[in-house]
């Protein structure tokens, strides 16, 4: 689904010597979306000389030597793609060389220094386990040598400001700042989302887990404004704008169990995906995209309620709105459905029975079309409390309303029929009642 900015011109020669690697395989990765992916393979001579060769064209960023699952060694395409690498698999970081790449050089410095100040963090973070009682001297330590790979990387970056490699080092530094507020309002400062290289990198999908896992609040308001923000400081860099909209959408998507998101959900496809703005998307996955915004637009956490005027299994009329009761239950059930065989009974028993005398009321819409079947579970279950009403015609259109594509669904309403829950197990029903009516 996504696209990448490809170097200039046509084809990429990278020239490998790699004695231990003398008539074996070694494979050329590019890293995306938190995975490495294998571009090119090459299977090097006698003498450990081969070369990765093609006319199409690389897209810049960070990619992986593979030597074996343990041994790798990260490298940089950029604009010229057109170099030469000798290493030895024993020690890849301090014995690799690099010609024909200046780019490349200063990547290979820049990682030897972070590996040898990190192997003293580690030597340090060991001393400190065990001598616990001097942590305010190790933890000094270490901040010391965080400064240092700051340096080290501020280095690369005014020296060469406008390169593609500054703009990743620049995503390596942390954000020393005090409060979480302030981590989530800085996070990106050093952020480029005009450069999509950083797409190509092992640790942009990685921050970006970070920042709306940990620093952003997992709810519908907040996951879309700093979605939208994001994105739209990749406006004018189609790559990048492209990737920030895909992971944005998907990651409302993973979580969509939260009681709210499905309104954060509707809010992105609007904006991007249905505006057109998402011209990316297959045909098919947008019409589905759109389906999904239909049948959700009318039931998100806050809305008011659609109402519902419906037959009685008496034969008289019953309307949602005429209902009086601080909360209602609206409950779309139908009799050949396991889980409702479980549940609808449940919700008698350990919402209706126990919620009744505070006012509770449960309007439950039987979503099939045959009476005898109906009548019958009621009657078994003793069901005579609930407000049972039907549509066998459709005409209410609750499907649609309620999002109704498979059964039990309930609703919590509260006293002017605004959604306050949805979707949740029958205890989490108790549990919000038992709050509201302040019961122990």
């Amino acid at each position: 689904m996504f696209i990448s900015v490809s170097v200039q011109g046509q084809g990429y020669k990278i020239r490998l010597h790699i004695r231990q690697m003398a008539n074996q395989q070694v494979i050329l990765a590019n890293y995306f979306d938190g995975k490495t992916y294998a571009v090119d393979t090459v299977t090097l001579d006698q003498q450990g000389i081969g070369a990765f060769q093609k006319e199409t064209s690389l897209s810049q960023g960070i990619y992986a030597l593979l030597f074996s699952p343990r041994h790798y060694l990260d490298i940089w395409i950029g604009e010229n793609p057109y170099f030469s690498i000798t290493a030895d698999t024993t020690d890849l970081i301090h014995t690799s060389r690099i010609k024909g790449s200046p780019e490349n050089t200063r990547f290979l410095k820049f990682q030897q220094k972070l590996f040898s100040i990190n192997q003293q963090k580690q030597h340090i973070f060991n001393l400190l386990e065990n001598n616990i009682e001097n942590k305010h001297k190790y933890t000094s330590q270490l901040t010391k040598l965080d400064r240092r790979i700051q340096t080290n990387a501020l280095h690369i970056i005014h020296k060469y400001p406008a390169s593609t490699l500054a703009n990743f080092i620049r995503l390596t530094l942390p954000v020393f700042l005090t409060s979480e507020q302030n981590a989530k309002v800085h996070y990106w400062d050093y952020t480029d989302f005009q450069d999509s290289t950083l797409i190509h990198t092992p640790i942009f999908k990685n921050k970006l887990d970070e920042f709306f896992n940990s620093l952003v609040p997992m709810n519908a308001d907040s996951v879309y404004a700093a979605s939208v923000k994001l994105i739209e400081q990749a406006r004018g860099c189609k790559p990048m704008f492209r990737y920030l909209v895909n992971y944005c959408f998907n990651h409302v998507i993973t979580h969509l169990s939260v009681v709210d998101m499905d309104a954060a959900f509707v809010r992105l496809a609007r904006r991007y995906y249905l505006s057109g703005q998402a011209d990316w998307v297959d045909p098919i996955l947008l019409k589905a995209i759109e389906h999904e915004v239909i049948l959700s637009q009318n039931n998100l956490i806050g809305q008011l309620a659609q109402e519902l005027k419906l037959p009685t299994l008496e034969g008289n009329w019953v309307s949602l709105y005429e209902i009086d009761a601080p909360f209602t239950l609206l409950l779309f059930w139908e009799v050949n459905c396991n889980y409702c065989e479980q549940e609808v009974p449940l919700v008698k028993t350990k919402l209706l029975d126990q919620f009744k005398e505070y006012g509770l009321k449960v309007f439950a819409v039987y979503t099939q079309d045959n009476p005898q079947e109906w009548e019958n579970f009621v009657i078994e279950h003793e069901l005579y409390d609930f407000i049972n009403c039907w549509d066998p015609e459709d005409q209410s259109n609750f499907r649609v309303y309620y999002h109704v594509n498979s059964t039990p669904i309930i609703y919590l309403l509260d006293q002017d029929k605004r959604i306050i829950a949805k979707r949740l197990e029958l205890e989490q029903f108790e549990e919000i009642l038992r709050q509201a009516f302040e019961q122990p």
